[in-house]
């Protein structure tokens, strides 16, 4: 459970809702869903169709909330900007809750494929600069630390009021490029030894929602493991299914379905 209301100088109504706290307003709940990919939820977005009130372009309408879906594109830079425009024009309507789902590497083995992990700490693993011996340097590294959101050690939290789901909590490290190569394997696991998953997307959902005031949700379904570059080893067939089961899983609650 987790109390994710906020102050907002009203006194809202605290409904439990099964697998979370969520308030109750004068307004339905507003579910942002974002994704990097339509082929990563495409089964949710089915499965929100036919179970919705109502469809209008992107927002659906249920029982117990309206929701958005998000396709951001692929990367950190389309990820930001999508979601940066998307807060502006919602500035007076803002989300109550804004899930990012998708799938994601490995880079602890104790994960298996096909696991779904809630990302509790995000950062940039890649934004920096290179060494003269070709080793990393973060931007805290080269005397230009980010500042809040970030903590000191250069990572992005989850915010207290955000949702705590069932599903273990691991360390995200977002990157431009997916790693496939052994030295920069090692060169990303000694700069972030404590991260366990890589994306493309985490950080920059993290930093604009936190900005925006938003509960962050990352939601990741494990594919591969990050490794020497070994496409035939992915398992989307695992990864896909869970990812879109635990989605459902969340939503159903929040919307009023059974």
């Amino acid at each position: 459970m987790c109390d994710c209301t906020r102050n907002t100088g009203s006194d809202p109504e605290v409904l439990n809702l099964g697998l979370f706290t969520f308030v109750s307003m004068s307004i339905q709940n507003r579910v942002l869903i974002v994704a990097a990919t339509p082929l990563e939820i495409s089964a949710t977005v089915s499965w929100l169709r036919e179970q919705a009130v109502s469809e209008e372009l992107n927002q659906l309408t249920f029982p117990g909330a309206t929701v958005t879906i998000l396709f951001t594109g692929v990367g950190p830079v389309a990820t930001a900007i999508t979601l940066a425009e998307y807060f502006a024009a919602n500035r007076d309507t803002p989300p109550t809750l804004a899930l990012q789902a998708g799938i994601a590497g490995a880079l602890d083995r104790s994960l298996t494929l096909g696991d779904v992990v809630q990302v509790s700490r995000e950062c940039f693993g890649d934004l920096g600069a290179t060494d003269t011996d070709g080793s990393f340097l973060s931007l805290k590294d080269i005397g230009l630390p980010p500042g809040p959101p970030f903590g000191e050690d250069e990572l992005l939290r989850l915010p207290p009021y955000a949702v705590r789901t069932p599903f273990p909590e691991a360390a995200g490290v977002t990157v431009n490029q997916t790693t496939g190569e052994a030295d920069r394997i090692a060169a990303l696991r000694a700069r972030w030894p404590r991260a366990q998953v890589e994306t493309m997307e985490g950080a920059p959902f993290f930093l604009t929602c936190l900005r925006a005031g938003v509960a962050p949700v990352q939601l990741r379904a494990i594919s591969n493991y990050v490794e020497p570059r070994n496409r035939s080893a992915w398992r989307l067939d695992l990864a896909l299914p869970a990812l879109n089961t635990a989605v459902r899983s969340l939503l159903t609650p929040f919307l009023g379905l059974k």
